[in-house]
């Protein structure tokens, strides 16, 4: 009886601990979230300019957004693809980091854009990378 109770007390606590271990190890520095929310402005900032080479610059040379419209791969197609949304003049949007968390040697960031004047709500999901001594978009998925 008291091994049975010995084990699942082993077990339990055993079931509590790991969980902590493995956020661990996926965590980011608040630096690095900083950084990334840093990024993450300046990337508001130039949709909200319409300024699309702004916005595409926020980009990986070899970066793949994928969307509802489809794919765009390379910072210049992505660009070709904000162009004439941007000069649309869309609502103005609002970025907001939800999540961030370690890939390796890429930060995963999961944040959501809420467009002015509009019900619009939607998510992205995106894998950053270092490049020269900031952050780019490698990977992008828009819902």
């Amino acid at each position: 009886m008291k091994t049975r109770l010995l084990g699942a007390l082993v077990g339990l606590a055993i079931s509590f601990a790991l969980p902590i271990f493995g956020q661990e190890k996926d965590t980011v520095s608040p630096e690095i979230r900083q950084q990334i929310e840093a990024v993450l402005r300046k990337h508001e900032e130039a949709y909200n300019r319409y300024d699309a080479a702004a916005f595409a610059a926020g980009f990986t040379q070899y970066a793949i957004e994928l969307s509802p419209g489809g794919v765009a791969s390379g910072w210049q197609e992505i660009e070709e693809r904000y162009a004439p949304v941007l000069a649309s003049h869309p609502p103005k949007e609002s970025f907001k980091l939800l999540q961030v968390c370690a890939v390796g040697d890429a930060v995963c960031a999961i944040w959501e854009y809420l467009h002015f004047n509009t019900p619009t709500k939607g998510h992205c999901a995106t894998i950053y990378v270092r490049d020269g001594d900031t952050w780019k978009i490698r990977m992008a998925y828009v819902q």
